[in-house]
């Protein structure tokens, strides 16, 4: 087993990129970012890539943020930079590829495993995964997520998630517009290879332009909101009494008690 935040592998056109940081519940570093944005770059400059399909090892697809890595900053400073040279170009960079991106989800999708797949091209989730945004709860926000939603019922779903930090099942995300396909437990990984040989098929050029002109909302008022987003979190929210006492707690393993 290596020890990489992101095992790549190569079958024919698909590239598949695999969160591996099971005892860390997956949960996104510095290192598991600028994987996922170095390996993208690689496939799009290989024309032999067609299909980009993130997946995840161990019980729970992403955990989010590694709260210990990205949510503890000497200053506001510090935390943007760490934002700007992580998160926000790997975001942008999935949203301008021109190489579809399939997520493949099984257990849980948690904070910034959610606001991954939100840029992920078709999300296809066992019946039995959750979508929870859980921020609130450590009297932080989600950031990304609440940014780049565009359509009604994203964004209401948005509100919900993030103001309830109550998770969805995969059928409610579904409904909601957050996944676009849901299959038994037994059949992801199947489901998943039906997919991209699919893809395989079509024409590589006629792909990224469907890509590129649905995603220009995102890219134009997306990315905009979501840097905007993350500059107020970083100035305010992580050094607010709130946010401190919730990381605080949650690091120590206790309740919190907010202001």
């Amino acid at each position: 087993m290596t020890d990489k935040a992101v095992v790549v592998t190569r079958d024919g056109g698909r590239v598949t990129l695999g969160l591996n940081r099971p005892s860390r519940r997956n949960a996104l570093n510095a290192e598991s970012w600028s994987s996922i944005l170095d390996e993208l770059r690689r496939a799009e400059a290989d024309t032999n890539s067609r299909v980009v399909v993130i997946r995840s090892d161990g019980p729970v697809f992403c955990a989010g943020n590694d709260i210990k890595e990205a949510e503890v900053f000497p200053t506001p400073s510090d935390a943007k930079r760490y934002f700007q040279d992580t998160t926000v170009p790997t975001l942008e960079a999935m949203a301008r590829s021109p190489l579809p991106i399939i997520a493949e989800v099984h257990g849980a999708a948690l904070g910034s495993g959610v606001e991954l797949l939100q840029f992920c091209d078709i999300v296809i989730a066992v019946d039995s995964a959750t979508f929870q945004l859980p921020e609130a709860r450590l009297g932080l926000w989600a950031t990304v997520f609440v940014g780049s939603t565009q359509s009604l019922g994203v964004r209401r779903a948005a509100l919900e998630l993030s103001l309830t930090t109550e998770p969805y099942t995969a059928q409610r995300a579904f409904q909601s517009g957050l996944n676009t396909r849901v299959v038994p437990d037994h059949g992801l990984r199947q489901e998943v290879g039906l997919v991209v040989a699919g893809l395989m098929t079509k024409g590589r050029d006629a792909v990224a332009k469907s890509k590129r002109y649905a995603n220009r909302s995102l890219i134009r008022e997306g990315l905009v909101a979501v840097r905007d987003a993350l500059e107020e979190h970083c100035e305010v929210s992580i050094f607010s009494a709130d946010g401190i006492e919730g990381v605080s707690a949650f690091i120590e393993k206790r309740a919190p008690v907010f202001s």
